[in-house]
């Protein structure tokens, strides 16, 4: 499948240095740090743009790019989601002793959008703070993507371009 996104970033990753993603040995690091497992195509893009998708959307929405949060701050986020799903009985959404859902979007700091990671199928579902609902939106990862670049980059003439570079692991230099 085909993303408008992925090749924005690809084009971005020949010209800038800014495009930064996790290596295979990183990303064994960061199932085993949030108990998931990450395939399809949020692999292909945590390959490629998990720390940083050189300024094309930024940190509004995808967390993964919160220079502000650490890997605690990570973490605890995405069991503030595992716990919320769990309050009101989203069973069908959770690991049965373990998380297997992974956020990677909060948009109006109440909209989770997330994927679960023992399924195979790339959708994202989105969890509603307020009404306190899980849906499938129907969407894969790269449909999300482009959904969000079309919102938040395309229709919004005044959204200057930040480069935003988030961390799941821990740097030890």
């Amino acid at each position: 499948m085909s993303s408008k996104v992925l090749s924005l970033i690809r084009q971005l990753k020949e010209t800038s240095d800014n495009v930064i993603g996790y290596t295979e040995y990183e990303l064994r690091k960061i199932e085993a740090l949030y108990s998931i497992t990450i395939h399809g195509q949020l692999r292909e893009f945590m390959l490629l743009a998990g720390r940083c998708d050189g300024g094309l959307i930024g940190d509004d929405p995808i967390i993964l790019y919160r220079p502000t949060w650490n890997v605690r701050s990570q973490i605890l986020f995405q069991l503030r989601l595992w716990e919320n799903l769990q309050e009101i009985q989203a069973y069908d959404f959770m690991g049965k002793y373990e998380s297997h859902t992974f956020c990677f979007s909060c948009e109006w700091e109440t909209q989770y959008y997330f994927t679960i990671t023992s399924n195979t199928d790339d959708l994202v579902y989105h969890y509603d703070e307020n009404s306190e609902t899980v849906e499938c939106t129907n969407l894969t990862f790269y449909e999300y993507l482009d959904d969000v670049y079309k919102r938040y980059v395309e229709e919004d003439s005044n959204r200057k371009q930040i480069v935003c570079k988030g961390e799941l692991l821990e740097i030890r230099v």
